[in-house]
This record gives C-alpha cells, structure tokens and sequence, in this order.
C-alpha cells in the first residue's frame, strides 16, 4: 500500500514539475523529526507574493505551515511524526507536489541528552527581559526544538558532504518515558556555581551528571544552566567579546568527553515552536548590552544571537564527538551564520554584514578550554570504547574518581580561535574551488563539515546502529606505536587525524573510504617544528576511537 502511494505520488508529480524539492526524494526515510526541505519552483507567479504552503498529515492529523519564496527558492521547516508522513506542498491551486518521508528513529542505546540544570536556591527562571516567558517549562522548550535543529543540521551537513544523511539520536527518541528535556537538579549553590570559571563548572556538572541516576556511558549530555546572569552597567557598553563573557556569572560554552555545557543567557532569543524559528532568526532588534549579553558575533541583534548561540552549541557538541578543531567550517568559526541554512532570498543576505569584526576592526575571538592532561596509551578493543574527548581530555565516567585537587591541577587552556575578515567570501571560495568542501546540493550557505570531520562523524558509534558491531568489536585491537609511527587496525582504519595538543587544532588528516579499509598505516612525519606535544587521534571501521599523546 505504501507503494502504491509513493508510485501514484510520483505519476502527480510528473504532470506537474514546477515544484521541486531538491535535497529529499519521495519515499526517504529520516531517523529525526525536525527536517530542512530546500527546493526551487518554476513556474513563478509575478503578481502576487505567494507562500509555499505546507501540509504534513500523519494518521489522519494534518498540519499546515507556509514559507517564504525568493526568486524560486524556498525552505520549509518541518516536524514529522513517528511513521508515514505525507507531505503536500502548495504554491498555487495549480502548482502542487506531494511525498512521503518515513520517520524512523535507529535502534540505540546511545543518545544525546538534553538536560536543564537548575542550581540550589534558583528558581530555575533564565535571565531575560520582562515580556519573554523565562519559566522552566519555557526553558525546556527552547533546548528541545533547539537540540532538534542541531540534530537536523548534523544530518543534512553530512548528507551535503557526500557521507549519508547521519546524526545522533535524542533522549526521548531511544527512549519515550523520557521528557524532550530534563530537568536536572543540581545540589551546587547558585552563589558559589555564579563564582566558578567555565572549566570548573563544566567539572562539577559532568561530575553530577555521572553520578546521578542519568549516568552512563551511552550518553553525552548538552547541559544548559539556568543561574547564568549578565550583569551589565550603565557605563560604556563591552567593547569585545571577552569583556562580555567577563561580566556573565555562570557562563560556560565548552564541549568534550560527555559533556557540552552552556550558559542561558541569550536563551530568550531561541524560538519555542517552528513558527517562530525564521521570525527569531530574521529579528533585528538591537540587543541591549547594558542589561543583556550580546553573543551575536558582533552584530549587536537578537537574530544574531540566535543564531551564533545555536551555532556555538553545534560546534561544542561535535567535540563531545570526538572531532577537534580546524581552520574553518562548523568547528572552525564557521558557525555564526547558521541563519544561513534556513533563511533565503534578500532577506538572508541583508542579515551578512561583515560581523567577523567589531568596530574597531577586531577579529571575533571564541575562547575553548581543553584540560590538560597527557595520555599514553596502547588499547586493545575488549568492549566498545568509552572514548577520550578531545577537549577534556578525560571522559565523563572518570569524574566520579577525580579528585577536588585533580581537577584544579589540570588548568585550563584558553585558547582563542580568531577567523579572518574576509570569512564569508573566502569560505563561499572554498567552496567553489575545493573538492573536500563541495557538497552535492552547492549549498551557498556557507556551513560546512570539513572532510575529516564528515568522515569521523560517519563511522562514529553515535551515528550508527551499533547492534551486531558490538560483538564484533570485543575481538578487534585498535594501536599506536610511536616509535615506529605505525598504526594498527584489525578491524580497519577509516581516518587518523595529527592534532595540536595545546589546543586540539588538526593539523593533518587521512581518510579510509574505500569499501575495505586500510589495516596499517604508518604516520607521515611532516609537521610544524612549532608543535612540539601532538595527539594521534585513529578512527576504525567499528567507530571505535584511538588518542595518543607524543612528543617530539
């Protein structure tokens, strides 16, 4: 029955083509709910300004949206549900197309879990002005629709980069007893959490989590901290980031092991329905520094912050994926304009000012923290890896043994990642120019998964159905020698990265693709005679994930 309807949608289609949807298929099958559809139309109507309308139905329940049309291009934010989902798309009386998108979350125990964390003595409301809902429940709905978003992004990123349309799996998705978000009491003091650097609280949290009941290494958690407090003056407004980030207690945008962790600062400005995602992005308000952060890349917005906010959380939750940091791309700097992705037309591109730099011309600076602490290691694989994360340098189950004084001891690194003015046009020339970045559908918005970071992502044990591997990867040796710089693989090597220990930039990557696997390698010895401390960093077939720290 099933495809009876695909075949008869396609005949309708067929007579009439004028809408087309260009990154899906009719008869595709998603494993999450939130779905971008990008299309184009050819037959325009010059007269008026007509929407696209959209209408998902879904055992007999039906929804509709519409979209904004730009010269034939179009973007549909979308939600499906679990199973069939026919969906009609509806330019003029005469120019309709409908499809079918299955939903099917995979099969997993391992998820990504979005939690709220609530401090003693908080009542859980995040700081925002007075005519926004700031409640808990209110909360939960921005870190939900906002996990999805990332969760749709990291698939259709992929998809882009030729590697399948891959991402992670939500909380509720593997398991439904689950809220979308949790609500996360913490026994820290709300005082003392407003006191600690981003380091300490991202330690303790991790800590908390792991020992709690939500404790486990089948999960990575995005944590969002509802006690963050901008507290701005009437004085002169902060003229960079850094002093911005020095006047908000309870600040955190760190990403590593098991745990992403943010502050809730701008978390008035994330939408809580689809409806409002394009109007958030689009909105120009200015923001006020003298009473609310302004993490907008300099664009001074509340659009702005939207969307740098989201792209920060993005780029923090592929390090929790094991993905360090490169020149550019999404864990580049190349995340501020996530808007991008979704917005088109004029309307996009009067939003892309220049914003890398401030007013004094001063690049955008984004500071990351990697605990230091060297690691020589030889595994062999008797069970599934719970892996190192490569900005914490640690993995959240070794929280619980790590002492008050391990953790101050191993000091945070700040490292500051600068881009160059010049960003948007020499990232849409890369692009252009470079086969590791061109994505099939030519996206022109600029965000991008670097090639070792699309391929690290495709065999990562997050992003594949693990059931049938596990068995096969108790028997599998994954190893490094250093003397020898010879890696060894049983079950395959698919990439190895050369990373800078200090603070975890790749400099050098090669990638496994072929059908079979590569099972030895041995590491060329090219690197800057700067970087005197590398981290090896080997992905195998099974998604199993090898570091290694070395001196030279």
């Amino acid at each position: 029955m099933v495809m009876d309807n695909r075949t008869s949608y396609d005949s309708e289609n067929e007579q009439n083509s004028s809408i087309f949807v260009t990154n899906f298929q009719n008869g595709d099958s998603v494993n999450y709910s939130v779905v971008l559809l990008k299309g184009i139309i050819t037959r325009l109507n010059c007269n008026t300004q007509e929407k696209l309308i959209c209408s998902i139905t879904n055992n007999g329940t039906q929804s509709k949206t519409q979209w904004d049309v730009h010269n034939g291009e179009f973007k549909a934010i979308i939600e499906l549900k679990h199973g069939e989902n026919v969906i009609e798309l509806e330019y003029t009386e005469q120019q309709r197309r409908k499809f079918i998108l299955d939903y099917t979350p995979r099969k997993t125990n391992l998820r990504v879990t979005p939690v709220y964390i609530i401090c003693q003595g908080h009542d859980g409301c995040f700081q925002s002005p007075s005519d926004i809902d700031n409640s808990v429940e209110s909360a939960c709905l921005r870190i939900s629709l906002g996990c999805k978003l990332i969760q749709s992004l990291t698939a259709e990123k992929l998809f882009e980069s030729g590697n399948g349309r891959k991402t992670f799996q939500l909380e509720n998705e593997v398991n439904p007893r689950k809220p979308e978000c949790i609500i996360f009491k913490s026994t820290l003091n709300v005082n003392k959490a407003r006191k600690m650097k981003q380091a300490e609280l991202w330690s303790h949290f991790g800590r908390e989590l792991m020992l709690s009941d939500l404790g486990s290494n089948e999960r990575k958690f995005i944590g969002f901290i509802s006690c963050t407090r901008y507290k701005g003056t009437d004085l002169d407004k902060p003229m960079t980031h850094e002093e911005t980030v020095s006047m908000t207690e309870a600040y955190a945008a760190l990403g590593g092991g098991g745990l992403a962790l943010f502050g809730t600062a701008c978390l008035y400005t994330w939408p809580t329905t689809i409806d409002e995602i394009i109007p958030n992005f689009m909105n120009s308000t200015p923001v006020n520094p003298k009473r609310f952060m302004d993490d907008s890349g300099y664009r001074g917005t509340l659009g702005g912050c939207f969307a740098t906010t989201l792209g920060s959380v993005f780029h923090e939750l592929g390090h929790t994926f094991d993905l360090g940091h490169t020149k550019d791309g999404i864990m580049g700097r190349g995340f501020d304009n996530l808007d991008r992705v979704f917005i088109v037309g004029e309307k996009r591109s009067s939003l892309l000012k220049d914003s890398m730099n401030n007013f004094n011309g001063k690049p955008v600076q984004h500071s990351t923290v990697s605990l230091q602490r060297n690691i020589n290691v030889t595994m062999n694989v008797a069970e599934p890896l719970r892996v190192l994360g490569p900005r914490s340098k640690t993995t959240l189950g070794n929280f619980a043994s790590m002492s008050k004084s391990d953790i101050v001891r191993r000091s945070p690194n700040i490292t500051p990642i600068t881009r160059p003015s010049s960003v948007y046009s020499s990232i849409t020339n890369k692009l252009t120019e470079s086969k590791k970045n061109i994505n099939r559908n030519h996206s022109n918005d600029s965000i991008y998964w670097t090639r070792n970071c699309a391929v690290f992502l495709s065999y990562h044990r997050w992003f594949n159905n693990e059931y049938g591997r596990e068995r096969q990867a108790i028997t599998r040796y994954l190893k490094f020698d250093k003397n020898k710089m010879m890696i060894i693989s049983t079950a395959g090597i698919r990439i190895v990265e050369v990373r800078d220990d200090s603070n975890g930039m790749v400099l050098d990557s090669y990638e496994f693709t072929n059908l079979l696997p590569e099972k030895r390698f041995l590491v060329p010895f090219t690197f800057s005679p700067k970087t005197k401390v590398l981290t090896i960093v080997v992905e195998d077939d099974l998604g199993n994930v090898l570091k290694q720290t070395f001196s030279y």
